[in-house]
């Protein structure tokens, strides 16, 4: 797939089958994911690959049980009770993200400090700053490079409100940030467009480009001639 195609194209997967990926393709996405810019070239980074069956189906668990906790953190409760609304909150995380006990390959991307920004009153910004966007970089690679192979991904947070039961799966020592997850599969099928309620949330990429300073959005394109 073109390249811009694959950007036009990416979508976050959400509905997987249990379809393998070879480990072919699997290398391939990393092996471009690291073509990344990476701050300093300090490669602050590194991925988890997780594809044994009892690993992956201990991590999909625990990704679901840390959806719920979100779901119940930023979803109205209703008339429910706090009990009623963490049992909804469990059962929506699974009608939603059921099929990832289907993945066959999860990807765990990590910031691993590597560069010391020497001047001190900057160096906690700088050098965090540049640790997570370098990162970030790999993983949007990571994502067009999936979708061209006809691959789904989605960056998950989820792990984070299981982080302690996650950097003990994964054997994760304390030094190591913890990033995106991604599951990576082939997809029931790719979504095609946005979701209504997003369409109609989604700003027009005009406003949020500023021509010279700020607060000279972008005017509408005259028609072409």
């Amino acid at each position: 797939m073109d390249a811009l195609d694959a950007i036009r194209q990416r979508r976050s997967v959400r509905r997987y089958t249990d379809r393998p990926v070879s480990d072919e393709d699997v290398a391939r996405v990393l092996r471009l994911a690291l073509l990344a810019p990476t701050g300093h070239n300090a490669q602050a980074w590194s991925f988890v690959v997780v594809r044994d069956p009892d690993r992956r189906a201990k991590l999909a668990e625990l990704v679901l049980r840390g959806a719920a906790d979100y779901f119940a953190a930023n979803r109205p409760i209703k008339d429910r009770t706090p009990e009623e609304h963490a049992e909804w909150a469990a059962g929506y995380a699974d009608q939603a993200l059921g099929t990832y006990r289907n993945v066959p390959v999860w990807i765990a991307a990590l910031s691993v400090p590597r560069f010391h920004f020497p001047d001190e009153p900057m160096k906690e910004r700088i050098e965090r700053f540049s640790d997570d966007t370098s990162v970030s970089f790999a993983l949007e690679n990571l994502f067009v490079a999936a979708r061209a192979l006809d691959l789904g991904t989605t960056p998950t947070i989820f792990h984070w409100f299981q982080e302690d039961e996650f950097r003990e799966l994964l054997k994760l020592p304390p030094e190591l940030g913890v990033h995106y997850l991604t599951p990576l599969g082939y997809p029931e099928e790719f979504p095609v467009g946005l979701r209504p309620e997003v369409a109609k949330a989604r700003r027009p990429w005009r406003t949020l480009v500023h021509d010279e300073t700020w607060g000279n959005p972008r005017k509408e394109e005259a028609p072409a001639a």
